[in-house]
């Protein structure tokens, strides 16, 4: 039997600033700290390691009244099978922080000849960024008749920071000095910080990122002690995305050269992934070093505006192996948190160009199927074929609708495909244009036809209906718009839809009052009538209004539109709506600004030679005080600066007023379904 230092005590010297700074603030996420344990049970020659911990769960919480952190009953375990340690192991170099491990223990693992992933000795402090008690119980050691030797004890953080120079005595656990019949540690985690373990999911991925291991001799197993029916245990699997194809790019055939002649060999893989990233860990492209990360990067440290930008920052993907960032000896290239590289180091900035070329590559290789894949985006968002089949009732202009968006997809913004606004814009853009396209075509292939020998009558009456079809199509999309337009009113005026929503629809689309309205008559005499008088209120009552000429993202108070001479000011109620005394009493007081604003600012309101009323849409007026009652009277009959209107008669007049438009669109799909019929016929 060893013989054992009965009065051995466990002891360790860290400053307060080391472990606040090594431990607290580089390790904040459950993970990361369980990867670090797990590390060290890869570098103790542990071929299984089992992690216990409960998934889905917000550890501890903080009080908002006190800032006291209020724990639950919890605990995360690391256990392993490797070589353990001794007590006199444990004081020496567990307990040692800061101590080189490959100096002291070793280039490589004691059984296995791994090359170790531990160097500078601050992984055993990673537990303190999500809890306050680490416990350590480790059985190793030469194995006697009892079985292998027990050191146990506790790491508490309040203890340790007591200290600042002497030596800290941690509490020895009740197996300390006794036996254990196998080899292997076992890391319990205590006394929780406010942290969340994340679902089941999400901790696989963000523990599978964390190591390259290629080989079958380390497995590790997650055990969900919180919900343990539903999340059955599970092997932290390679991590991997799908791949854009043709995009992939094997890295052993391309090591990087050096000034001076010599090459870096790398292995591994990059490309594009087939989606945008969906996640933090498949987000760019990861560096390892002896099996554990040691960076990411989306660009290889490139400035921003390169070619390509937006697609290698969301899409490329990757896996570099790399040991000559970690050799044993000379400049330690990775940064303390061993988290990223010193891109600045000689091998850093090697590293950054080769990157550079090989995304050229990836560009070069991954130009089609990437504006494949945004074609596809495209006509799934834009519903294209239907649009047309509603705008036309050609086939033929049809599927030149659809090529034409196929064309057009192709280079669309990617990262503007979920705008419904950009991609409204682009597919009313390829129907406007699609029946002079589908004209052009039909020319050419006359010509073609025209000059060889089969030119005939058919070739003729498709060039007729195409050139018909076109000389309508740009007086369709007035059309199409303002019958669109209506029907979306009369829409909401059935919902019954709030009053900004309304507001928003008649700064839009203010020829539902007046045809004759367009967009260019919001200029500059209206957009500075708006914010002088938006100034002269705030001035006058302290108060703040909004007035519109176009959609605003908050509610306008009312809705300019000038009109010929005269400037239109619409004030709108809700669907169902009695104008009643507070209604009133708060448009009195913008009827008597209005009209002391105009006198007083005469060149200004002389842009509208005819002056100014309210259009007060709303269904009902029911003003009970008499004084209030009569003023309105007074504004509406003698002043002429009122005219109501219901929201069915608003309806009404936008339909007889756009009746031309509608009869249009109803002539266009006739012809169009004429012209069709004949062609079929012929």
């Amino acid at each position: 039997m060893v013989p054992i230092k009965q009065r051995e005590v466990y002891q360790t010297r860290i400053s307060r600033m080391t472990v606040d700074k090594l431990g607290v603030r580089l390790y904040d996420r459950v993970s990361a700290v369980v990867a670090e344990l797990v590390a060290n049970a890869y570098d103790a020659d542990a071929e299984n390691v089992c992690i216990r911990v409960p998934l889905s769960t917000l550890l501890a919480r903080r009080n908002p009244e006190t800032g006291q952190i209020q724990e639950y009953e919890y605990m995360i375990e690391v256990r392993d099978d490797g070589h353990g340690m001794t007590p006199s192991e444990a004081n020496e170099h567990f307990l040692w922080v800061g101590k080189d491990r490959r100096i002291e223990q070793g280039k490589t693992s004691r059984n296995l000849n791994r090359p170790v992933m531990g160097r500078k000795g601050i992984g055993k402090l990673a537990p303190f960024g999500i809890c306050r008690i680490i416990e350590i119980i480790s059985a190793g050691g030469d194995k006697t008749d009892d079985g292998y030797i027990v050191s146990h004890f506790i790491m508490d953080y309040d203890k340790i920071l007591e200290h600042s120079d002497e030596p800290v005595e941690m509490e020895k656990g009740r197996l300390d000095r006794t036996y254990h019949k196998v080899q292997g540690t076992t890391i319990r985690l205590k006394n929780f910080l406010p942290k969340r373990v994340p679902d089941l999911t999400t901790f696989h991925r963000q523990l599978a990122v964390r190591f390259g291991l290629r080989q079958a001799a380390f497995r590790v197993k997650v055990e969900d002690t919180w919900n343990p029916a539903e999340n059955p245990p599970f092997e932290v699997s390679e991590f991997g995305v799908p791949l854009m194809e043709n995009t992939r790019v094997e890295l052993s055939e391309y090591p990087i050269e050096l000034k001076d002649g010599r090459n870096l060999p790398v292995t591994g893989w990059m490309g594009l992934a087939k989606e945008a990233y969906k996640n933090e860990e498949s987000a760019g492209v990861r560096i390892y070093t002896r099996g554990k990360i040691v960076a990411t990067t989306r660009d290889f440290e490139r400035p921003a505006g390169f070619t390509g930008e937006f697609t290698l920052r969301s899409y490329l993907v990757g896996e570099i192996h790399a040991e000559w960032l970690d050799e044993d000896e000379g400049e330690d290239l990775i940064t303390t948190d061993r988290q990223d590289i010193l891109w600045e180091s000689d091998y850093g900035r090697a590293l950054r160009k080769w990157g550079a070329e090989r995304i050229k590559e990836i560009g070069a290789a991954s130009r089609k199927p990437r504006r494949d894949r945004v074609e596809d985006l495209f006509m799934g968002v834009a519903g294209l074929e239907e649009k047309a089949n509603t705008r036309f009732a050609d086939a033929e202009v049809i599927k030149t609708a659809v090529a034409l968006g196929k064309q057009i997809g192709r280079f669309a913004a990617e990262d503007e495909l979920q705008d419904q606004e950009y991609v409204g814009g682009l597919v009313e853009f390829i129907l406007s244009v699609t029946p002079h396209k589908a004209l052009m075509e039909a020319l050419g292939e006359f010509r073609q036809e025209a000059l060889g020998e089969e030119g005939g009558v058919e070739q003729l009456l498709d060039l007729f209906s195409k050139t018909r079809i076109a000389e309508m199509a740009s007086y369709a999309q007035l059309a199409y718009e303002r019958v669109e337009a209506i029907r979306r009113l009369q829409q909401m005026i059935d919902d019954q839809s709030a009053e900004s929503v309304l507001q928003n629809v008649i700064a839009e689309a203010p020829w539902l009052i007046e045809p004759t309205w367009t967009p260019i008559t919001v200029n500059q005499g209206l957009k500075l009538f708006l914010q002088r008088f938006e100034k002269y209120y705030r001035d006058r009552s302290g108060e703040d209004v909004t007035l519109a000429i176009r959609h605003v993202n908050k509610r306008p108070d009312f809705t300019l539109i000038h009109m010929g001479r005269k400037l239109h000011i619409v004030e709108i109620k809700a669907v169902g709506h009695s104008f009643g005394n507070e209604d009133w009493d708060r448009l009195h007081n913008y009827l008597e600004a209005f009209s002391e604003f105009f006198e007083k600012n005469k060149h200004l309101a002389g842009k509208f030679q005819d002056g100014w009323i309210v259009d007060l849409v709303c269904d009902e007026v029911h003003i009970t005080e008499r004084n209030m009652r009569l003023a309105y009277q007074y504004w509406r009959d003698q002043e002429g600066r009122i005219e109501r209107i219901s929201w069915d008669d608003f309806l009404a007049r936008a339909v007889k007023a756009n009746e031309e438009f509608l009869n249009a669109q109803d002539q266009v799909r006739d012809q169009a379904t004429q012209l069709s019929t004949e062609r079929t016929e012929q």
